[in-house]
This record gives C-alpha cells, sequence and structure tokens, in this order.
C-alpha cells in the first residue's frame, strides 16, 4: 500500500499525462495547419505556399502563446513560494484543458485557422508551460535533497521524454485511425482534451500539498530523503539553523556557506547570472533549431506524413530517455558543470549534422548524437538550486523559465524568418545556425566552473 500511495502521488505521473495530451494536440495542430495551407495554395509552386503558410502561422501563434504567458507565471510562483505549490500546476491545466479544446471546435465546425490565435492566448494567460514546468520543478526540488536534485530532476525531465515519444507514436496513427474527410484531426484532438481532464483531476486531488516554510520544509525533506533511502540525522544542529547549509557542511564557517546558499554574496550573484545566460544561449540555440524541424520534414527532400512526424517526434523525446541515463552514469564521475558542457556538446554536434540532412535516416543519425541534448538545463535547474534557500525555489525557477520563453520567442520569429527567406536554395542554414549558438552557452559554465571550485 505505501508503494501505490507514494507512485500515485508523484508529480511524474502528473507530467506524463500532461505530455501524451500535449504530444497528441502538437500533431493534431501541425497538421490541421498542413491540411489548410495545402487547401489554400495554388498548385503551381504550392509546396513553397505551404510552407510560407505554416512558418507565417507558427511565427505568430508561438509568440503570442509565450509572451501572454509571461506576467502571470512569475505571480502564480510566488503564490506557490508562499502557499502551496499547486497553485502554479492546476492554474496553467485549467487553461491548457480550456483553450485546447477550441480545436476540436476549430476542425468540427471549420472555423477560420485564425482562431487558434486566441487559443494561444488564452492558454498564455493561464500561464502556459512557464508556470507549469517552474511549478513542477520546484515541486520536485522541494522533495529531493541536494546529493540527488541533478538525478531528480533529469527523472522528472525522463517522464517528459518517455510519455512523449509514446504520444508522438500513438499520435499519427490515431490521426489515420479517426481519419474524417471533413473533421480530419477531431479524434486526436478529443482524444488530448481528455488527457488534459485527467491531469487536471490528479492535479488537484493526487498531488499532495506542499506546504512551505520553515516546518514544512522539514517534512519535504524527510519525504524526499526517504525517498532516496537516505536517513536525515535527528540532531539539535537541525533545530539551531533555518536552512540544510549547517547540516550539509557542519564544519563549514556557516556565514561563508549562507552567502553561496542564500545569495547575500556579490560571487553568488555573479555565478547565477553565469548559469542564466548559459540556460539562456544554449535555449535560444535549441529553441530555434527545434521550431524549424517540424515544418522542414514536410518538405523535400523528406516530405513526411503524419505517422513519420509521429516518428520523427518520437525519436527527439527519446531524447529525454538518452539524457536521463546519461545522468545516471555519468554523475558519478563528473561534475554537474561537466555534465552540462556534455550535453551542449551533444546538441551542437547534432544539430549541425541534421544542418547537412537530405535523407530521412541522417535525420535519425543527428537525433542518436543529440542523445545527451536534455542534460543542460535540468542540470542548470539543480545547480540554481543548490546556491539558494529553499522558499525561493519557484521564483527562481520562474524567472527562468521567463527568460526561456522570451527567448523562445525571439528564437522562433528570427530562425522561422531566417528559414522562410532560406528555404527555396538553403533550407538547412537554421540548423548551422542553432548548433553555433547552443555551443555558445559552453562559455558561461567555464566560468562557472572556476567560480565553485574556488568556493569550495
Amino acid at each position: 500500500m505505501g508503494m501505490c500511495r507514494k507512485l500515485f502521488s508523484s508529480v511524474e505521473i502528473l507530467v506524463g499525462l500532461h505530455q501524451i495530451a500535449g504530444a497528441f494536440y502538437d500533431t493534431a495542430l501541425l497538421m490541421l495547419v498542413h491540411e489548410r495551407s495545402r487547401s489554400n495554395s495554388t498548385t503551381t509552386g504550392s509546396q513553397d505556399q505551404q510552407q510560407g503558410a505554416i512558418s507565417q502561422f507558427y511565427m505568430i501563434y508561438i509568440p503570442l502563446l509565450k509572451i501572454s504567458s509571461l506576467p502571470i507565471a512569475y505571480l502564480l510562483a510566488s503564490k506557490g513560494d508562499r502557499k502551496d505549490r499547486k497553485i502554479t500546476i492546476w492554474v496553467p491545466l485549467v487553461g491548457y484543458l480550456v483553450s485546447r479544446s477550441l480545436l476540436l471546435f476549430v476542425i468540427l465546425f471549420d472555423l477560420p485557422l485564425q482562431v487558434m490565435f486566441v487559443t494561444a492566448v488564452l492558454n498564455g494567460l493561464s500561464g502556459d508551460s512557464t508556470a507549469f514546468r517552474a511549478g513542477v520543478m520546484a515541486m520536485a526540488s522541494d522533495t529531493s535533497s541536494q546529493e540527488k536534485r541533478s538525478i531528480r530532476l533529469s527523472r522528472v525531465e525522463l517522464t517528459y521524454g518517455v510519455a512523449g515519444m509514446i504520444g508522438s507514436i500513438a499520435s499519427g496513427h490515431l490521426f489515420i485511425y479517426f481519419k474524417i474527410s471533413h473533421a480530419q484531426g477531431a479524434g486526436l484532438t478529443a482524444c488530448s482534451c481528455v488527457f488534459y481532464a485527467l491531469s487536471l483531476v490528479y492535479s488537484i486531488f493526487g498531488l499532495k500539498p506542499a506546504q512551505i516554510g520553515a516546518g514544512g520544509y522539514r517534512n519535504l525533506l524527510d519525504q524526499g530523503e526517504q525517498e532516496n533511502n537516505v536517513r536525515v540525522p535527528q540532531n539539535t544542529a537541525w533545530n539551531q539553523c533555518q536552512d540544510e547549509s549547517s547540516m550539509l557542511f557542519p564544519n563549514q564557517n556557516n556565514a561563508r556557506i549562507q552567502g553561496i546558499l542564500g545569495g547575500n554574496m556579490s560571487m553568488d550573484k555573479i555565478t547565477l547570472s553565469l548559469l542564466f545566460t548559459a540556460g539562456v544561449l544554449y535555449g535560444l540555440g535549441v529553441t530555434g533549431g527545434v521550431d524549424v524541424l517540424p515544418i522542414f520534414v514536410l518538405k523535400d527532400p523528406l516530405n513526411w506524413n503524419a505517422v513519420w512526424v509521429g516518428y520523427g517526434n518520437a525519436m527527439g523525446y527519446a531524447i529525454f530517455l538518452t539524457s536521463f541515463l546519461g545522468v545516471c552514469a555519468f554523475s558519478k564521475y563528473l561534475r554537474d558543470t561537466s555534465l552540462i558542457v556534455m550535453g551542449m556538446a551533444s546538441f551542437s554536434i547534432g544539430m549541425l549534422i541534421m544542418a547537412f540532412t537530405k535523407w530521412t535516416f541522417l535525420y535519425y543519425i543527428a537525433r542518436v548524437v543529440m542523445m545527451f541534448a536534455l542534460i543542460p538545463l535540468p542540470t542548470i535547474r539543480s545547480v540554481i538550486s543548490k546556491q539558494m534557500k529553499d522558499n525561493s525555489y519557484g521564483k527562481l525557477f520562474a524567472i527562468l523559465e521567463i527568460l526561456l520563453s522570451v527567448t523562445g520567442v525571439i528564437a522562433s520569429i528570427i530562425f522561422l524568418t531566417i528559414y522562410k527567406s532560406t528555404k527555396d536554395w538553403y533550407p538547412s542554414i537554421s540548423f548551422g545556425l542553432s548548433s553555433v549558438i547552443s555551443c555558445l552557452g559552453i562559455i558561461p559554465m567555464i566560468f562557472v566552473e572556476r567560480r565553485l571550485h574556488n568556493v569550495l
């Protein structure tokens, strides 16, 4: 019974349900946009017109979704830090369910595709992934020790990947299975709505509320330590401090550790700034390249259909699994900063190969090379959380997610514009640019490693 209670109160269950719903929705939306652009294009140069129409749609849809989420995300995270982490989770899920259900109406009643821009704003005003991911990562951090935190956050990312891979593989087949001549994608969208509803119900009734505060954090730490089979010493040292620093470093000067973990020393602020810079640079390169991929595979030379799109997305999600295994395998031998650099190099090299992709097998080779590409961001979050007190996790992660969202908007606009301008003579130039920018994130991580090494 105890194992069942532990399993069904885990944030990973919620992440899995949410990610499957998102995978269904992404495939349904992409195929709808592809179908509408094809019906609106002329016979002459139809493929180029389709690509231009799809690029134009996502150049508006993605910024609307990301920008509209920024004001509410930090407010939700702050409230979650003070009261209950679940606020940062179930509010965005309500927005997901309401806004993405509207795709079903667009399909069934043949509404204009521009209605999806309204749904993007509605989704964003509820926090979108900016607030949701911040809440999930904060809850995962609350229930893990510093030594196990990198693996814990990578485990959450693994859940994103496995669920996304399953959802992506299934999405292409469900799209074909429920294919109706006048309402393509309606069945797949309905399945997506069902999973969003399940994730919302689970977030309200399944997740245990996280009480934030001195006493509450103690209980959460106990739960996290028991989760990882680590015994927490019960002695007077805990009662004499307000954070975990004096327990983890009993022989260190408390003021010095307070500067490292609490965040009043200038060195700590510089380290945090370098970590944020590395995350933003890497996010810029990753988002830009990944946003172009779904459009790229629909045209020559690959020219994929819905099933192949699902397989391609599944291969991308498989990177979550390989990245998690990479963290488990190498965390015993490498520092967090080394893991981050390894992941950045993995993505950069893989995207460089993608720039020369002309055959489907080469696409999969590039994806294999990217096998550690998901290590950097969760590990950066782990390092950031180790620099601050527990009651600041939510706000810090929200700030990082907001920066990544702003970066994502900028990257989407820039890369989709570049792709639209170069698709006729060299459509892969965006992938080369993505490779270079993501590689630049290694530079601030070198300085982070030096600073942390000097402190310790």
